[in-house]
């Protein structure tokens, strides 16, 4: 597994010119290696080496898979170990590191080093077997928590607090937590017109009769990501919130629905858009409708407006419409799926509007 994944990075690369794949990322560090830390790992053709500090030695050791692991003396930088390795080596092609480190590796490899942080997601982007079995798991289990959630949502229980017993509940299953960088919180449960911001800040706002409550899900299994959003309803639900959840789920079905091979990802951007612009709610849709997700929560390709993207057999992406009232209510359904002819969610937690 991952000596294909480094053949087909080295086939990348050739194409830039460069014969050697180098990569600080954590990211791409556990795609080529199996190990997740801080280090450095550099593919060549004769074999890969994964360069990393006594810190993250001996886990290093561990867990990563078919390469050298390199350990840097103390006291010794691993800015220096990896520009051993690397210097009069051939051309390299790293993806984006460390300013520090970049400029280094500039300074000292001058016209023999290109950063390119595209090649790793070129490749990244397909998902493999045990890639698809991975975040079918975390689908799995996203569900489960659903079913949780629908039966502590109750009158009186504080953002905060269903948060806390959905994270517990994630950890204990088995899954991890990555972090949005733009937001401070790793699971968004917002309530009432707190829904209205669709990355909104966990807050202790007691849940009321009346409610929307959006429950974004992000969890990472054996190194994946599903990201998945259910809305529910808490009691009395009005009209207008009732047709607009219907609006936003029939935007998503269609969107489920154009996420095939071969479609051009600004297809179904549109396909979903147009839905939610010919009900006149088209002002409050104001986000793209999904991403790519996989070790990254949002990675190639996106699916917005002008994306000329050309979808792919086993692209994994998400599809989140949302219509977001201010200070009223906000509604987004998400799904995580892969792209193939019968395209469908890891996810299978019911989309009907349930009113707990």
């Amino acid at each position: 597994m991952f000596k294909k994944r480094r053949e087909s990075l080295l086939e990348a690369a050739r194409k830039n010119g460069c014969n050697i794949v180098a990569s600080a990322t954590p990211q791409n560090i556990f795609y080529t290696t199996g190990f997740w830390g801080d280090g450095t790992v550099i593919i060549k053709e004769d074999g890969t080496s994964l360069l990393t500090n006594p810190l993250e030695g001996e886990r290093a050791k561990k867990q990563a898979k078919d390469c050298d692991v390199i350990v840097s003396k103390i006291g010794k930088s691993l800015k220096d170990l990896v520009l051993e390795h690397i210097s009069s080596k051939g051309k390299v092609c790293f993806d984006d590191v460390k300013m520090s480190l970049q400029f280094s590796i500039k300074e000292a490899l001058k016209d023999n080093v290109i950063f390119d942080p595209n090649l790793f997601y070129s490749v990244r982007r397909i998902k493999d077997e045990e890639e698809i079995a991975n975040i079918a798991q975390a689908g799995r289990i996203a569900d489960k928590l659903y079913d949780y959630a629908s039966v502590i949502i109750k009158p009186g229980i504080r953002e905060r607090e269903l948060a806390a017993d959905l994270l517990a509940k994630a950890i204990k299953s088995g899954c991890d937590l990555p972090f949005y960088a733009s937001t401070q919180n790793p699971i968004i449960v917002a309530s009432g017109p707190n829904a209205s911001f669709p990355h909104a800040d966990l807050t202790d706002r007691r849940l009321s009769d009346g409610d929307f409550v959006t429950i974004d899900l992000v969890v990472r299994f054996n190194g994946y990501v599903i990201d998945t959003t259910r809305t529910f309803a808490l009691g009395r639900v009005c009209d207008e919130a009732k047709k607009v959840y219907e609006i936003v789920k029939s935007a998503q079905e269609i969107g489920i629905k154009t996420a095939k091979p071969d479609v051009v990802a600004e297809k179904v951007d549109k396909e979903v858009r147009d839905i939610i612009n010919a009900k006149g709610y088209g002002e409050f849709f104001v986000h793209g409708t999904g991403h790519g997700v996989g070790l990254d929560v949002h990675e190639p390709p996106s699916l917005r407006m002008n994306s000329k993207e050309v979808l792919q057999k086993n692209d994994v992406v998400t599809v989140e419409p949302g219509i977001y009232i201010p200070n009223k209510f906000g509604i987004r359904i998400e799904d995580t799926i892969i792209v193939s002819k019968g395209t469908e969610p890891f996810t299978k937690f019911p989309k009907e509007l349930l009113i707990l």
